[in-house]
């Protein structure tokens, strides 16, 4: 089980083999601690010293966000750390062949992803509609392809994506949410609120794949490294923001799951969940990540979860050089997600 928590001010107690919510003197909720696997808390909560010892001695999953969704940290245990894998990283971030190579990749998965959204999205639409968009895409993939370095490889990333909103824009069919373009840091309208908070997720369940791994998430080879940026895990999420977020957040704003109401606007026109609206986005989308899909490699059947880890095992053995080649996740039919 993987356990939200966003009530403010609350405080989380082990009692008698259960972990137990508390605010003020009132006990909000309960839950049996041996079916918890993964706390993800958003915001001001507390765990109490006995709490956070029985996470440590249970390897627990202990996930820091701030309310809003942004990831702060993890609660550590002793994790897997491959240092030969961490060696191989820091050699192949001076090997610049290596990582224009891995950022073509990464890229064109992702775009194939994103056309084939657009492409499979269309065929709802008036005919011609996202033909544009989708021409631009493809003509932009033709272009990574021969691309020269990463910086090329960026400039190429940064005009498809213009594109792909534009085209993104055209599949939502719900006039109550706006959509005026991707703006990410805040967030402006609803549709963008949805965007990010399902990226946040994203982000948290590829870091603790790469945990899993051995991987350092800071050696990243399209994003530049800097300072505290988790390179690599902006690298390794990119071919599945439009699969599982893009997707997931089209369909939800056209089956007007969601309205006005589940937004607030606050102070310089940033746009954010009411606390309602939340809770109805975390326990969707918790819904959504629980599915499985075919994995691409060996045509099983997985969790998403265990998809971001292979998919991570995958990168590892091509940073070792047991295999020759990144192949980016991807899904040629996008129903199972609809």
């Amino acid at each position: 089980m993987t356990l939200y928590l966003t009530e403010q001010g609350a405080v989380l107690h082990k009692k008698e083999g259960r972990l137990v919510i508390q605010k003020g003197q009132r006990e909000i909720e309960e839950f049996p601690l041996k079916k918890i696997e993964r706390i993800m808390i958003l915001g001001n909560i507390t765990l109490t010293t006995a709490m956070t010892n029985y996470c440590l001695d249970n390897k627990i999953e202990v996930i820091f966000m701030t309310k809003h969704g942004r990831y702060r940290g993890k609660l550590y245990t002793d994790e897997y750390r491959n240092v030969l894998l961490r060696l191989a990283q820091y050699a192949r971030a001076q090997d610049e062949k290596f990582k224009t190579d891995i950022a073509k990749a990464i890229v064109l998965g992702k775009l194939k992803n994103s056309y084939n959204l657009l492409n499979q999205k269309a065929k709802k639409l008036p005919k011609g509609l996202l033909g544009e968009e989708k021409a631009a895409i493809q003509a932009i993939m033709n272009k990574v392809k021969s691309a020269k370095n990463v910086d090329q490889v960026r400039g190429y990333e940064g005009i498809a994506a213009k594109y792909y909103f534009l085209g993104v824009k055209k599949c939502i069919k719900n006039d109550e949410l706006q959509f005026n373009g991707r703006t990410a840091h805040p967030p402006k309208d609803e549709i963008n609120a949805m965007l990010s908070m399902g990226y946040h997720f994203l982000y948290v369940e590829m870091l603790l794949a790469m945990n899993a791994v051995g991987l350092d998430p800071y050696f990243g080879n399209l994003h530049t490294l800097d300072v505290s940026k988790h390179a690599l895990l902006f690298d390794l999420i990119e071919e599945y923001r439009a699969i599982i977020v893009d997707n997931f957040v089209i369909n939800a704003s056209n089956l007007r799951i969601f309205t006005k109401s589940d937004f607030e606007y606050k102070e310089n026109d940033i746009c954010y969940f009411s606390k309602e609206g939340m809770k109805k986005f975390i326990a969707l989308f918790e819904e959504h990540i629980r599915q499985k899909l075919p994995y691409h490699l060996d045509d099983e059947t997985n969790y998403i979860r265990t998809i971001f880890e292979k998919q991570a095992r995958h990168y590892s053995r091509v940073v070792l050089g047991e295999e020759k080649h990144y192949i980016p996740y991807y899904l040629k039919n996008l129903d199972p997600l609809s």
